[in-house]
């Protein structure tokens, strides 16, 4: 099965095995077909494919079969043309050289040269998009049972986004045919997918093989990173980080991929070890994309010194970052996310071409900064500039409005979207603007106005469940609820969770804690899975997370005699807890509001720093009415900033008792 021509493959790029395993040596050509003049054209034909020149090459064939007709093209010739075709994406050209091949395949092909031919075709329809021509080939010549054909038509699929029939083509094809690609092109075929069972399927496959073949996959570093992104993508992480064990010598693609991978899964601090691990070891030379990868985690975090570290190591590199707009992009988005408006403010200004992307960004960062005036300010300013789909724009302009309390603005930009392009995006955040500043009957008559032409959607009752818990409203809270678990509409189970969890909280906000608890005790008995919400903050350039009520930390015994010291001196402010927020059927402020993670979180930095130093938190779900509540009078009490950045925005609690939202949250 693997024998030398084929140990010779897997050591090529994924993109060039066809091209690259079809192509024979002009030397050999001369010494079989002993045609000098074909040799010389063919000869510089290659060479302008190796400089990356395919007009070139496609000049060169026109000119040979045009004025050189006693020439007969051979099937290197016609390899070196489509190969040519392909790098340009030009399927016109391939059509035309495909014809030409066609007319003249009897008396220029040997039988044996046939595949070669067949198979870089595919590669030409498939790479250029018409995918029922390359399979009309692929199947009318049987070659799917060949591992360089089969190959072929997967990197197709996966180009296509159809990756579902790339990986029923490496399902089917047989075991001894199978090589390092079809194994990597399957890889990459599951992570497009997302597929954690179709993970386990490949992993079966690959531990089938005798274990000279498995210790010489493992040396390959593309199919380890394939198989590393797979399962980072598909969610299994501990199968992930066993890959990344048994790299032998891992590359920056090996550590970056795992780094991406942590994000994905919503585990930025463990994106963030990786960068330290590689800052800190120097085995391997950190690139523009690991930047990149550690200030979108840091960005996850909300941490500022983390940012602004990130940032030094980018300008220390040397890296010209200051003309690179992805890095740019990257780090104005950081800066934004952390709390550090006049940092992302002045990364936006410094851009020599504010493209749709930038734009985006910076009102997003407006909007969860509580600058919803400069954000409606800056889409007026650039909106007549920019020209195709600013769908992005538009969800961040309308969102900004939605957290300043911007109703007419964001109608009338609402207005001026034509019907056909409003998403079911854009229509929910105009029913959080209503919702939010407590227009729930306006709220509720949008609603309606979509279903007129759209399908029912529960996305859009949950922001109005959300904007009833925020006033009270039971009434209709209830007749959402009953009306979304009892119809036929099909709800996600966060979906189902978000439902009944807002409509127990409407309940527990009026004092109705039984019916809240029953409402609960469904989502419990049904295995609804309800997240829960854990803060993470810096000190002394560690993390640490707290979840409600927890004990884990070395420290647990001084968090909580700082939390009854603060509660004491809240209560004699006049605080008094909302028990709207209570999880439990027994209603135990002194407990269950008390050490929500948050607070844990402040009681943890006010005995871990100096006086007046600021606090910085962030937290995965959003901040509950309570400990906002409270974080402005620990703010007042203490003299601390606190920053805090919970699912939606950032909230900036003064030492003068205010928070930056102005209770619109």
């Amino acid at each position: 099965m693997f024998t030398n021509r084929f140990l010779c493959v897997q050591r090529l790029k994924a993109s060039m095995i066809v091209w690259r395993h079809n192509l024979i040596s002009p030397v050999t050509q001369i010494s079989t077909s002993n045609s000098q003049e074909l040799y010389n054209w063919n000869l510089a034909m290659t060479h302008s494919n190796k400089r990356k020149t395919p007009k070139n090459t496609l000049a060169l064939f026109d000119k040979l079969i045009t004025q050189h007709p006693h020439i007969i093209p051979d099937f290197i010739t016609y390899l070196l043309a489509l190969g040519a075709c392909v790098r340009l994406g030009n399927l016109d050209e391939g059509k035309r050289i495909h014809e030409y091949i066609r007319q003249r395949w009897s008396t220029t092909i040997e039988k044996s040269k046939e595949i070669k031919i067949h198979t870089c075709l595919i590669q030409l329809y498939a790479t250029c998009g018409d995918i029922k021509t390359a399979e009309d080939i692929f199947y009318k010549e049987n070659l799917n049972q060949q591992a360089i054909p089969v190959n072929t038509l997967m990197r197709g699929y996966i180009k296509n986004n159809r990756a579902d029939l790339a990986v029923q083509l490496a399902e089917h094809l047989p075991k001894n045919q199978r090589n390092i690609v079809t194994f990597l092109l399957w890889a990459n075929a599951i992570a497009q997918i997302g597929d954690i069972q179709m993970t386990d399927r490949i992993h079966g496959e690959l531990n089938t093989l005798s274990s000279s073949v498995q210790a010489f996959f493992s040396q390959d570093s593309r199919l380890m990173n394939a198989l590393i992104d797979m399962d980072g993508k598909c969610g299994n992480i501990v199968r992930m980080e066993n890959t990344f064990k048994n790299i032998q010598k891992p590359d920056i693609i090996s550590y970056t991929t795992m780094a991406k991978s942590y994000i994905v899964n919503n585990l930025p601090v463990k994106a963030l070890a990786v960068y330290d691990h590689l800052k800190q070891t120097n085995q391997v030379e950190c690139d523009e994309v690991i930047y990149l990868v550690a200030s979108n985690a840091a960005g996850k975090l909300g941490i500022l010194s983390r940012a602004r570290s990130i940032h030094n190591d980018i300008i220390a590199s040397g890296i010209p970052y200051e003309k690179n707009e992805k890095i740019l992009n990257t780090l104005m988005d950081t800066y934004g996310k952390c709390g550090d408006l006049n940092s992302a403010r002045e990364i936006f200004n410094k851009l020599k071409i504010k493209s749709k992307p930038s734009i985006s960004s910076m009102i997003n960062i407006y909007g969860i900064n509580s600058q919803a005036l400069e954000a409606v300010a800056l889409f007026y300013e650039t909106k007549n500039n920019l020209l195709g789909n600013i769908e992005s724009i538009l969800l961040s302009v309308l969102t900004a409005c939605a957290h300043g309390g911007l109703i007419k603005e964001a109608q009338n930009i609402f207005d001026n979207i034509p019907n056909e392009k409003r998403t079911i995006k854009m229509w929910n955040a105009l029913v959080d603007v209503y919702g939010r500043a407590g227009q729930l009957s306006e709220a509720h008559s949008i609603i309606r106005l979509f279903e007129i032409t759209h399908i029912r959607s529960p996305v859009l009752y949950i922001s109005l469940l959300a904007a009833c818990r925020t006033h009270k409203n039971a009434k209709l809270a209830l007749e959402i609820h009953d009306e979304l678990i009892e119809s036929n509409i099909t709800l996600t189970d966060d979906q189902r969770s978000a439902i009944v969890v807002l409509t127990a909280n409407v309940y527990a906000s009026i004092g109705d804690h039984n019916l809240s608890f029953r409402l609960r005790q469904n989502l419990y008995l049904n295995k609804i899975p309800k997240y829960s919400g854990v803060t993470l903050t810096e000190i002394n350039g560690e993390m640490f997370e707290f979840y409600a009520q927890d004990i884990r930390h070395s420290r647990s015994k001084e968090i909580y005699e700082q939390l009854e010291i603060l509660h004491d001196q809240l209560i004699k402010l006049g605080y008094q807890p909302n028990e709207s927020v209570l999880t439990k059927h027994e209603v135990n402020a002194e407990w269950s509001i008390y050490a929500h993670s948050e607070r844990l979180a402040i009681a943890f930095n006010l005995i871990s720093t100096p006086p007046g130093t600021a606090i910085q938190l962030t937290k995965n779900l959003r901040m509950c009415i309570d400990c906002h509540e409270v974080s402005k009078l620990i703010a007042r009490l203490t003299q601390r900033e606190i920053i805090a950045r919970d699912r939606l925005r950032i909230h900036y609690f003064t030492k003068d008792g205010r928070c930056s939202c102005d209770d619109q949250f």
